[in-house]
């Protein structure tokens, strides 16, 4: 938080224009933890410490100059969970799928329900996607079978929602991702380090992906961008601006229900990596092609369909 007092360790040589920085702590007890484990290092038999710092260490006091707090544990996605009972409906139609949204407290695990809702396809798939925007947690879901939603885990209410199908689209989800802070920084870099910068304030929870597959074709799962800017106004945007992409999912399956444990709720699907450079995005996906064997040459309609020309 803008104004705390953090504790830079840095090493001194005699000679040297520039001293060395070994990382920020937020109290002297840790920093002076990290200079122990520096005057202790050996290098091919000598102290490493009184050959290249012997004048020793130094900390340094450094006021935070930005409003970015890192986090808590756990992650939405470790907190909540659902359970899930069929719903019958009238002879020669599919089932539906209540849902029960439960909350995680305390070191016992014991399970708050927070709301309930119900879902209009009888296969629930991985359409439960908890996220945090600042200091309020959301979640994706889909209640019904071609849309996606935002619900709200404090009051359990839906605080946005695809109104209707988009002409001819048929876009069944079957998976959210959306990217968490701590999925991408492990937290050994904290607000007033000398490598603190705005990328390190990324990702904040207003954009995700969704896989779908379209209405008669579930042969293979197409990914969508999900604009969530302004879901608390009540809006949610999806685009195909990364084309007609098929990815390559494999067995990629995130447990949503606290029956099936909660060892793995935080694996993050293998087919999306993403990072931030110098305000600059990326995103790489894993997917399928298909190849003519004798030329070598990729079917056409994939290339196209990837690159946007259709």
């Amino acid at each position: 938080m803008r104004g705390d007092v953090v504790f830079r360790v840095y090493g001194v040589h005699e000679g040297r224009e520039q001293d060395s920085y070994f990382g920020t702590f937020r109290t002297t007890r840790e920093a002076k933890e990290r200079i122990a484990e520096l005057l202790a290092k050996e290098m091919d038999g000598r102290n490493w410490a009184q050959q290249h710092h012997n004048r020793g260490f130094a900390i340094r006091e450094f006021k935070v100059d930005t409003d970015f707090e890192i986090p808590p544990r756990p992650k939405p996605r470790d907190r909540y969970f659902i359970k899930l009972s069929d719903k019958p409906n009238r002879p020669g139609t599919w089932n539906s799928t209540l849902v029960e949204v439960l909350r995680r407290d305390g070191p016992a695990g014991d399970f708050e329900r927070i709301g309930r809702y119900e879902r209009n396809y009888f296969n629930m798939y991985m359409t439960f996607e908890p996220f945090r925007q600042g200091n309020r947690e959301f979640a994706l879901i889909s209640r019904h079978y071609t849309r996606t939603a935002v619900l709200d885990l404090a009051s359990g209410e839906v605080v946005a929602e695809e109104t209707e199908d988009r002409p001819g689209s048929g876009f069944c989800p079957v998976g959210f991702y959306v990217p968490d802070w701590l999925d991408l920084h492990d937290e050994s870099v904290i607000p007033g380090s000398e490598y603190w910068n705005e990328d390190y304030e990324w990702p904040t929870g207003k954009f995700g992906f969704v896989w779908r597959c379209y209405w008669g074709d579930d042969s293979s799962w197409k990914i969508q961008y999900l604009d969530l800017s302004d879901i608390q106004r009540g809006v949610i945007r999806r685009d195909d601006r990364f084309g007609y992409v098929e990815i390559a999912s494999g067995s990629y399956d995130r447990p949503i229900q606290p029956s099936q444990g909660v060892s793995n709720a935080s694996a993050l699907p293998h087919f999306i990596r993403i990072w931030k450079n110098k305000d600059k995005v990326r995103v790489v996906f894993d997917v399928v092609m298909g190849f003519d064997l004798a030329s070598g040459k990729a079917e056409e309609w994939q290339r196209l369909r990837i690159a946007n020309f259709e």
